[in-house]
């Protein structure tokens, strides 16, 4: 039998029918069934199958393509006869068309959708196609990476995707029906909002043509009514009373201002998207949005970003920014799983700053699911019981009386979308509860008792509000302004809150400490500033002590590397956010603790799956020592973002053998201060000259860098810049610290830290040569706080920590003659061979330093060497870096894991030896094989086809691994004597300290084989 094209991708033995998910996207009378590939319920990709691209099926591929679109989740829709496949980008928006137009070219528009396509016959793209689109690159994400991909990359352009142009297309009609008269943004804000309700309850079956009728004859749909702004403004009214005040009130001004123009605009905006002024309706019988489809969790998405850039100051003062779904499904299927026969469906929830509501939607809907299971139906449609579970576990708090009503909206689409009839609800068979609570409002009839619009923060006794068994949010983050800049004074409670508990200024912080008096007994995750962490100072050190000695932390989540990614790769983690963000799961119950916290922090927002969402390295993942997490002062977060356990030895044994500068420069009375500040206040004098920081050069700095000045500054001591003084840059780039010796008279401004005083020229030599080294870069991006978090700057304070080593007399002459000779070298103004003699004796400095004055073993210096090399380089380099290239080279990873596993079983009659294979540069996957038995043997270098081997291993582990595939990418298989190393295609996997870890791990598993 002759084989189908789609088995070379090993892909369509996986998948799935689409009615296996939890989605309901795809109509199988009308398409036929749609396979999906994915994982744990995740959908990563779409199959399907036709007999041939004729006219009828072009058109029909056309229609899935939309609603793949519209479902936004999935990247690629492959479609494939016996012999040919072609994979269309499901990023790209979809095209019009007039569905009574037969002569309409769906090959041409089709083919604008085209990532790639091949037939059986075509041996080059069979190739490509493997390469990028197997089921080993899906499940690796090598197409993140790949060199053949980068043509690829450009057309999968996510800012394209449906979320993100409507939301573009919503700003640019707002804009539009302000140039056209209409100048309350608040009016635009209703009406764009109502009709994007309006549109979901058509789209999901809750209105018809009886309804429409009502309001205008021979109205079948909400464009019809759009044509009569006075049936438009009497549905508006209508809707305001049937969903309790969620759908906007409507007065008497908006009523007399909205005109024809206007509605004509919102209806071009949702029937093709709204990007180009001149845009017109393209076919009156064609929708670019379904929301049938559109998931109710992005209308939060929708509405905060169009939100916040309607009122962008608004945003800035409150610290508020939507919540990507991605982070609603990670933290709610920590808490609100419903896989593993998860039944429980009364978990008493509470979202403290719910906003428009992502978090109680996706809990109710989890909720739900988990009555379903327990009572083994497939749908729950019994209103009474679906609001009986809504009313008894869903609550929000929220300050934004807006927000809140978005939150209300949401909650009943998601009750009517179970129900069946969808159109009960105008027909008055059912009424929807009550949800908000308005201290405002005096009608206790009319109050509800789920979402409260009140300041958390505030002083409050609700008895809903209170002994929740969960509580789940992204409340407000960021620093208080000062009482003077807080004109609205929104934040008052917060800044009072925080003097209160002497915590830092920072806006999430009472949030995260009031939870635990709203659920004392309850679980809790929220997200929250990743340099809480982080941040040295001593309010947020007492915040820390009080986190993790009083409450019992399960687990952290550190995201911090993704509010970089660029907007081809999805944009930053929170759209406008530029803040390093994290989740916390903690409880105030401290029962049965754990030894350890779970600890996954990424390097990279480069992603190693297809899957919408967040997928994590086996190597982001720790488990750090609860004893040293509950230290205030602990440096752990950070080394365990960007290092490893052994980096984490190493500075700590550095740090309990040398005195640190701070200990040094305070018992010997050495100045250490930051330079001239700018004060418009407190113009206190004009110094002569200034060296400008930009201008500051390692080592030494020329006199061209001193600049005449004639602004005033605040008063500093002069004698901090009596020469030769350090001048130290706050900034970094390029990896590289700046430390300069300055010799002429002349300031530095507060760019640069200043140490002068009680020190020999000597010494100042050797300070300037270890700030400049590659260890101060190593420590100092394992240990600070900022750099590799939020700004690529190391705090003043931060250089105190590193080790005072200068106590071998012979090895600091060695320091501060190849200073002099650098020195000499830069005042000769770049000789012939300058950089090249310059990196020479950087690379004896060291040397000097690792090797003589810190004494470093070898593998000290390996473990130095690769965080540089592979974890310091991928954050400044991200896709560019060699960290994530193919691997060339392999024997430094089989030589160093093969070394230390038969020293470590010297005293044990094994032996342990390495298998290379000859792996393609383009296979996402790397493997090395080790053996073991009772001799060693020299590495074998083997011919056998690789490909085949990763094949049928990625089979098994299919089956044996299918939990953890996609959350732990480095996997060993066992087979007899052998063990197979499967990790992906990229050299940060197979440096020596990663060779070190390995053996860590496989050395228990061989002496277990042993037994």
């Amino acid at each position: 039998m002759k084989k189908s094209i789609i088995d070379n991708l090993d892909i369509i033995d996986f998948a799935k029918k689409s009615d296996f998910f939890d989605i309901d996207i795809f109509d199988n009378k009308k398409y036929g069934f749609v396979e999906v590939y994915g994982n744990e319920n995740q959908p990563a990709l779409f199959l399907k199958e036709v007999s041939s691209f004729d006219s009828k099926t072009l058109r029909l591929i056309a229609e899935i393509h939309h609603d793949c679109w519209n479902f936004q989740k999935v990247l690629f829709l492959y479609v494939f006869t016996k012999t040919e496949i072609r994979i269309y980008n499901c990023s790209k928006k979809p095209f019009g068309y007039n569905k009574n137009d037969i002569n309409f070219n769906f090959d041409k528009e089709l083919e604008k959708l085209e990532l790639i396509s091949c037939k059986q016959t075509d041996v080059d793209k069979l190739k490509t196609l493997n390469t990028l689109f197997s089921r080993i690159a899906i499940d690796t994400g090598f197409i993140w990476s790949a060199i053949e991909a980068e043509e690829i990359r450009k057309e999968l352009n996510l800012q394209h995707r449906v979320d993100k142009f409507l939301v573009k297309s919503l700003i640019n009609v707002a804009e539009k029906l302000e140039k056209e008269g209409l100048k309350d943004k608040d009016i635009i804000h209703k009406l764009i909002m109502r009709s994007l309700f309006l549109l979901f309850l058509e789209d999901k079956g809750a209105t018809d043509k009886e309804f429409y009728n009502y309001f205008s004859e021979n109205a079948t749909t909400y464009f019809d009514i759009l044509k009569d702004p006075k049936a438009t403004y009497n549905l508006f009214k209508r809707l305001a009373d049937d969903f309790n005040g969620s759908l906007f009130t409507v007065n008497e001004t908006e009523k007399e201002i909205v005109k024809s123009n206007h509605l004509e605009l919102i209806e071009k905006c949702f029937k093709n998207g709204y990007i180009d002024n001149n845009q017109t309706v393209l076919f009156e019988d064609w929708r670019l949005f379904d929301f049938k489809i559109i998931r109710i969790e992005l209308l939060s998405e929708i509405y905060e970003n169009f939100l916040s850039e309607l009122d962008k100051k608004g945003k800035k003062d409150t610290g508020t920014f939507y919540t990507p779904p991605s982070l609603v499904e990670l933290i709610l299927n920590e808490k609100l799983s419903i896989q593993n026969n998860k039944t429980d469906y009364n978990i008493k929830t509470l979202d403290p700053s719910c906003g428009s509501g992502i978090f109680l939607v996706q809990a109710f809907k989890r909720l739900v699911k988990r009555y379903e299971k327990h009572h083994n139906i497939d749908k729950l449609t019994d209103f009474k019981i679906l609001v009986n579970i809504l009313k008894k576990n869903i609550f929000g708090i929220e300050i934004d009386d807006k927000s809140i009503k978005v939150a209300a909206f949401s909650l009943y689409l998601a009750l009517l979308d179970n129900l069946d009839p969808k159109t009960d609800w105008w027909n008055k068979k059912i009424q929807f509860p009550y949800l908000i609570n308005n201290p405002k409002n005096k009608d206790e009839k009319t109050q509800g008792y789920n979402l409260f619009i009140r300041d958390t923060i505030s002083d409050f006794e609700i008895k809903e509000l209170q002994n929740f068994q969960l509580v789940v949010g992204n409340p407000p983050f960021g620093k208080l302004l000062s009482p003077e800049k807080d004109i609205s004074g929104k934040q008052k409670n917060i800044r009072k809150y925080c003097t209160k508990e002497n915590f830092a200024k920072e806006m999430v912080l009472p949030f995260m400490h009031k939870a635990t008096f709203l659920a004392p007994k309850g679980k809790i995750a929220l997200i929250f500033n990743t340099k809480i962490l982080t941040n040295t100072r001593g309010t947020y050190q007492n915040f820390r002590s009080w986190l993790f000695s009083k409450n019992y932390v399960e687990k952290v989540y550190n995201f911090s590397i993704l509010r970089k990614a660029p907007e081809d790769s999805g944009g930053q983690l929170f759209g406008s956010a530029v803040g390093p963000i994290s989740i916390i799961f903690y409880q105030k119950d401290k029962k049965k603790p754990k030894d350890t916290i779970t600890y996954y922090a990424p390097k990279t927002y480069i992603k190693n799956s297809v899957l919408e969402g967040i997928v994590i390295d086996a190597t982001d993942i720790k488990h750090l020592p609860r004893v040293e997490c509950e230290k205030k002062d602990t440096k752990i977060w950070k080394i365990a973002m960007w290092g490893n356990y052994f980096d984490f030895e190493l500075i700590k044994k550095i740090e309990n053998k040398y005195s640190s500068f701070s200990k040094y420069f305070k018992n010997n009375s050495i100045s250490y201060k930051t330079g001239l500040n700018g004060d418009k206040d407190n113009p206190d004098f004009i110094p002569a000259s200034i060296t400008k920081t930009s201008s500051i050069e390692r080592y030494y700095t020329p006199l061209s860098a001193v600049k005449p000045n004639n602004k005033y500054f605040r008063k500093i001591d002069a004698n901090l810049f009596k020469p030769p003084y350090i001048a130290i840059k706050k900034g970094q780039k390029d990896k590289l610290i700046t430390a300069s010796l300055i010799l002429h008279n002349a300031y530095c401004m507060s760019g640069a830290y200043i140490i002068n005083g009680n020190l020999s020229d000597f010494e100042k030599k050797a300070i300037v040569v270890l700030i400049n080294s590659e260890f101060t870069t190593y420590f100092l991006f394992l240990v600070s706080s900022s750099w590799g978090i939020e700004r690529e700057q190391v705090m003043s304070n931060e250089f105190l920590y590193l080790p005072y080593i200068f106590e071998n007399k012979r090895a600091l002459n060695l320091l501060v003659s190849t200073f002099d000779k650098i020195v000499a070298l830069k005042q000769l103004e770049e000789s012939e061979g300058f950089e090249k003699n310059i990196l020479k004796l950087q690379k004896e400095i060291n040397l000097i330093i690792t090797k003589q004055l810190l004494k470093l073993s070898k593998d000290e210096q390996i473990i130095v060497n690769d965080t540089i090399n592979y974890s310091l380089d991928l954050f400044e380099n991200q896709k560019n870096s060699d960290a994530i290239k193919p691997v060339l080279k392999i024997n430094h990873f089989t030589n160093r894991i093969t070394n230390y596993l038969n020293n470590w079983l010297d005293d044990v009659n094994l032996k342990v030896f390495a298998t290379h294979y000859k792996i393609d540069r383009n296979c996402p996957l790397y493997l090395v094989k080790i053996s073991f038995g009772n001799e060693q043997k020299k590495t074998i270098t083997s011919n056998e086809d690789v490909s085949k081997i990763l094949k049928s291993l990625d089979k098994k582990l299919w089956k044996e691994e299918a939990q953890n595939l996609y959350f732990r990418k480095n996997l060993n298989y066992y087979g007899g004597n052998d063990v197979y190393i499967i990790k992906p295609n990229q050299r940060r996997f197979w440096s020596e300290t990663a060779a070190m870890e390995d053996s860590k791990k496989l050395l228990v598993e061989i002496l277990n084989m042993k037994e």
